[in-house]
């Protein structure tokens, strides 16, 4: 469903649509996910069903996990065929990467690289590959740093940490702030943060001989494809963001100019406004903490594991990818601390980026713009459609698109895949 915008209509009815969705939090889905398994399992469900046994058997040592995960992502690709080759390798700076190559494919020449989101792996696109092959000479996934079967690469976290952004909730709809926050130091933290990853997927594209590469980045990983296209414009032709992370503006960005002494008032629906705030918050200890605390469950923790797996990627129809999600996840020991150390410091508790990618549009040099969306995704798509809004609006064209995926939610290329592969091959294709 591809989506006008001179359509009032539209608009309106997203307003609308927004308004009911509040009321089912991300932190709300999770909960629910994690205690209410789906009341249908079919018997491989039920067989794979987390036990103390399966408990037992992740407090392996790293080697171990790390040898079951590799068996896991080679299970699922075994059936994963592809027009033309297919090769996996840990490449010399330490990047697992899959890369397919069609020699006969003709309608996206420029090489096209995949970047997943928060804790997950290339592992997430795989249903995509087959049909994308067919019409992408050059298509790459890699598992970012920290991520899947990539090295864990040390992380040194600048010292002393800028004091973060406090407000003072005036009634229902005002604020100030308690004190005026160190911008310079905020932003040089943040940038910190982000050259873990950008860097290394710049280091990723010179081992790997590429000049320009189309970028296509899912949820966290589209606020860093987005990131990267700042950093490195010369690199990147077009970008797909698929239900990306960090889109709003908000009263956290570190671009605001808040002064102490004055009172604002409070936008709850535009989130292309510096104003835009959404109370709810993930507690403190949940936040820092995430799937350590799972594991600090015990069996429960595991089982907690698997009724998420089971809730979250109830449209797939095998289980390898679901058995990969619980290794990768619970297995290994859990999302490792330094992508939690990164992603803690460049959002906030209610998920909000705190240099938001709705402040930097006007620096994005990238050719064309996709931003593709679940249907039934809980990501803010009314955020996407007010970034493409204003994007063509500084450009003064319409080079930046908005589109929906029937029959999908926020993993969207694994919810429906065809339609997915459909999108970005029409938006990438040079015929």
């Amino acid at each position: 469903m591809q989506t006008s915008f001179r359509s009032g209509n539209f608009i309106r009815r997203f307003a609308s649509g927004r308004i009911g969705h509040k009321d089912g939090s991300l932190q709300a889905r999770i909960v629910k996910r994690l205690l209410n398994p789906p009341l249908s399992l079919s018997e491989e469900e039920l067989r794979a069903r987390p036990t103390i046994k399966m408990w037992l058997s992740r407090w392996n040592d790293t080697k171990e996990t790390e040898r079951e995960l590799k068996e896991f992502q080679d299970k699922i690709m075994q059936d994963v065929e592809v027009a033309g080759t297919k090769e996996n390798e840990l490449s010399v700076d330490g990047i697992n990467q899959w890369h397919f190559h069609n020699g006969v494919a003709s309608k996206v020449t420029t090489p096209t690289l995949l970047i997943h989101g928060y804790a997950a792996s290339s592992m997430a696109y795989y249903r995509t590959f087959s049909g994308l092959s067919e019409d992408v000479r050059d298509l790459y996934a890699i598992d970012l740093p920290a991520n899947g079967l990539s090295i864990d690469i040390p992380f040194k976290a600048l010292k002393p940490e800028p004091e973060p952004l406090k407000i003072k909730y005036i009634g229902d709809d005002k604020f100030s702030i308690a004190r005026e926050i160190d911008v310079e130091r905020n932003r040089e933290v943040i940038e910190h943060c982000e050259n873990y990853y950008l860097d290394k997927i710049e280091d990723w594209r010179k081992v790997n001989r590429l000049e320009k590469i189309n970028l296509v980045g899912h949820s966290y990983g589209g606020y860093l494809s987005f990131k990267y296209a700042l950093k490195y414009p010369s690199a990147v032709e077009n970008l797909c963001l698929v239900s990306p992370a960090g889109v709003e503006s908000s009263v956290f960005s570190i671009n605001n100019n808040f002064n102490a002494k004055e009172t604002y008032t409070l936008d709850m629906e535009d989130p292309s406004s510096k104003f835009y705030l959404r109370k709810r918050q993930v507690p403190t200890f949940i936040f820092k903490n995430q799937s350590e605390i799972l594991r600090w469950m015990g069996p429960l923790g595991a089982k907690l594991t698997w009724n998420y797996i089971m809730s979250a990627y109830k449209r797939l129809p095998t289980m390898e990818y679901k058995e990969y999600l619980f290794e990768l996840i619970y297995g290994r020991g859990g999302i490792p601390l330094t992508a939690r150390q990164i992603f803690t410091t460049l959002f906030t508790r209610q998920l909000l980026a705190k240099d938001p990618i709705m402040d930097s549009l006007d620096k994005l040099q990238a050719k064309k713009v996709l931003l593709l969306y679940g249907h039934h995704d809980w990501m803010d798509k009314f955020a996407g459609y007010k970034m493409v809004e204003r994007l063509n609006g500084l450009r003064r064209n319409t080079s930046a698109d908005y589109m929906e995926v029937p029959e999908a939610g926020h993993n969207l290329m694994l919810d429906n895949p065809q339609f997915f592969n459909k999108s970005l091959i029409d938006f990438l294709s040079t015929e």
